[in-house]
């Protein structure tokens, strides 16, 4: 039997030799991730981006610089491509798009070559996002049924993004009469075109009208919601008695294809990382989300900013992700008939 003071050499010579091997530094020191952001400056993806870039770095190990540039185009659409194909798959590039990201390939009217959602790593939404149709507060427009009888003036960007695939959705689907004047930058320039009576309405993000018009749902504005996208609607619309426009489906196809086209806005602003990110860095960056998504101070600076916060796990989206490629084609050979040009 080894003597105690063997014993002890030994555990003295493999404690020396522990301390000799060098300390793997983690990846991330020293280094800068980029969000790149698929929409303009100041608009409704961007505050989010620049929250995240407040509080990221510190809960990722080796605690990474954080900056923030824009690409817009298309949706994000633009950026998502340029995440696909060119980003760099080490973690150092992360994207901030518009939930249509996700179903761009399936019902999208352009090139459908340039990504595939299900490849991309989802790290995780900050919020959902539910669309609102607000008109002017002087327009004989009192319920969703008025839309299915009188023609209202839409501001909205160009089609395949949210504030005109939403209209058309329910023009052709619902029977409303929606007319959209395309254009418009972004958010704010479709809500100043609202306040100046260049439009009678507008169908777009709710964080979008409540930042600009906080009083909104209290009378106490120039413009009125009217409805709200959703199936069943959100507990804030439905405490204010704002209708669903899924309230004016006929029949269950109907019913099938608008919950379809709602299905990603449950992730209004995911974060995604490019295909072939070592996974256990995906975790690592999944991980140091979730933390941001529990902080207290983080959900303090988003209620200061005025934005929705109410963020889903990248486990999560990226479930729901694939429930949406799960889906019955027939239910997405229609909604992506219901969005294409007319001929």
């Amino acid at each position: 039997m080894k003597s105690a003071v063997s014993v002890a050499a030994g555990i003295a010579v493999l404690s020396a030799s522990a301390l000799a091997q060098p300390v793997e530094e983690p990846f991330f020191k020293g280094k800068t991730i980029t969000i790149a952001v698929g929409a303009p400056p100041g608009g409704t993806l961007d505050p989010y981006a620049r929250l995240m870039q407040k509080f990221l770095g510190a809960r990722i190990p080796g605690s990474p610089n954080i900056v923030v540039t824009n690409v817009p185009g298309a949706s994000s659409n633009v950026l998502a491509r340029q995440i696909y194909a060119a980003a760099p798959k080490d973690g150092t590039m992360i994207g901030a798009v518009f939930h249509g990201v996700a179903v761009e390939p399936l019902i999208g009217q352009g090139d459908q070559r340039g990504f595939d959602p299900g490849k991309f790593s989802w790290l995780g939404s900050s919020h959902p996002e539910i669309a609102a149709c607000a008109v002017r507060a002087d327009l004989n427009v009192k319920a969703p049924a008025d839309f299915l009888t009188q023609e209202v003036v839409l501001g909205s960007t160009s089609p395949g993004s949210p504030p005109f695939d939403f209209p058309t959705i329910a023009n052709r689907i619902l029977g409303t009469k929606f007319k959209m004047v395309t254009g418009y930058g972004g958010g704010q320039a479709m809500m100043l075109a609202l306040e100046r009576r260049e439009v009678d309405g507008l169908c777009i993000a709710w964080s979008t009208v409540k930042t600009h018009l906080p009083d909104i749902l209290r009378g106490k504005a120039h413009a009125r919601v009217i409805a709200q996208s959703e199936m069943e609607g959100t507990p804030e619309f439905i405490e204010a008695g704002v209708p669903t426009l899924a309230s004016l489906a006929k029949t269950q196809e109907d019913r099938e294809a608008l919950a379809f086209f709602f299905g990603p806005n449950a992730f209004g602003g995911p974060f995604i990382l490019p295909p072939g990110v070592p996974q256990e860095r995906v975790a690592l960056l999944r991980k140091a989300f979730n933390e941001v998504f529990a902080d207290k101070e983080a959900a303090a600076e988003a209620q200061r900013l005025n934005i929705d916060w109410a963020p889903l796990s990248g486990e999560e989206v990226q479930r729901r992700v694939e429930t949406i490629y799960a889906a019955a084609p027939q239910v997405i050979a229609r909604v992506k008939a219901a969005l294409a040009p007319p001929k």
